[in-house]
């Protein structure tokens, strides 16, 4: 995958792959399509030494959409184009669903060190034509600007603008010049109000440029992510315990007005069961905790 990777089989991986379902495709400069599902990537082995595929989705089209990332343009990355097509049909061979295949699309992103490449590889025999985008072609301040002012507001980012995010520094040119808009990409993450999308922003930063971070960095960014997990867990937790101490005082309310009313005990409990759906043994429980406040 050129100097890119997709290395990680964490939960960062799990993250990105949730992340990625009902995301269009128009920051990578392909408007017309989103990603529909994405599909397991244990494909038959043609050589032994083949490079793991990492990105292949089901498409809004219906096709079958392998994704690649390249700094770097070369010919002889249409061999290994050449040989994830070929696996991802044998996949469907073995299985005799090659008329589950309507098309198959090899999707090949260039970062912005890369500003033009073919199209299309032509044997005679065999024709492999891909579809080529380039970052080159994005205003990275732009983005960044736009996106800063967004989570500045406490506003939730878009889809688009949440994998702008994610690929920002992509859109510059160069290693050394990449590291810092890294580290922006990341503080900007971490600032997300809304903590799903701020762990799907560090998730897909860590995949998308994982070749330019070092190892020191990728573990700051991932305890990051297991403090936003914890906190996102904490939140849930919070807002049940506030859902259940609602309840508890919408029961005392009934019992208190209830009582006041001359109701019986055995009516109340009968209340108390079909308006809080609760078993008998619960409602009584309730009744008594709080009759004696």
């Amino acid at each position: 995958m050129g100097d890119i990777a997709y290395q990680n089989k964490d939960v960062t991986a799990k993250v990105m792959a949730e992340a990625l379902k009902g995301k269009s495709l128009a920051p990578f400069g392909i408007h017309q399509l989103k990603i529909v599902d994405i599909l397991p990537t244990n494909l038959p082995v043609i050589e032994s030494n083949e490079l793991r595929l990492d990105n292949l989705f089901l498409l809004s089209d219906g096709s079958i959409g392998i994704m690649d990332y390249e700094s770097a343009h070369n010919q002889e990355n249409f061999v290994k184009y050449i040989n994830y097509m070929a696996r991802v049909i044998k996949r469907y061979a073995i299985n005799h669903e090659l008329d589950r295949i309507k098309q198959i699309k090899m999707i090949v992103i260039y970062t912005a060190d890369v500003d033009h490449a073919e199209a299309v590889y032509d044997l005679g025999g065999i024709v492999l034509k891909i579809e080529p985008t380039f970052l080159v072609e994005a205003d990275t301040k732009a983005q960044y600007d736009r996106i800063r002012q967004r989570i500045d507001a406490g506003e939730r980012l878009t889809d688009e603008e949440l994998m702008e995010l994610m690929i920002l520094p992509l859109t510059v040119k160069g290693k050394k010049e990449k590291q810092p808009v890294i580290i922006s990409a990341v503080e900007l993450a971490k600032r997300i109000a809304d903590r799903k999308q701020a762990l799907e922003a560090l998730a897909g930063i860590l995949t998308f440029s994982d070749k330019l971070i070092d190892e020191a960095y990728k573990r700051q960014i991932k305890e990051e992510m297991r403090m936003t997990q914890i906190g996102q867990m904490l939140i849930d937790e919070g807002m049940e315990k506030g859902m259940e101490k609602g309840m508890e005082k919408g029961i005392q309310a009934l019992i208190e007005d209830n009582r006041e009313d001359g109701v019986s005990e055995e009516r109340i409990v009968e209340k108390l069961q079909k308006r809080f759906s609760m078993d008998r043994g619960k409602a009584e429980a309730y009744l008594q905790r709080f009759t004696r406040s």
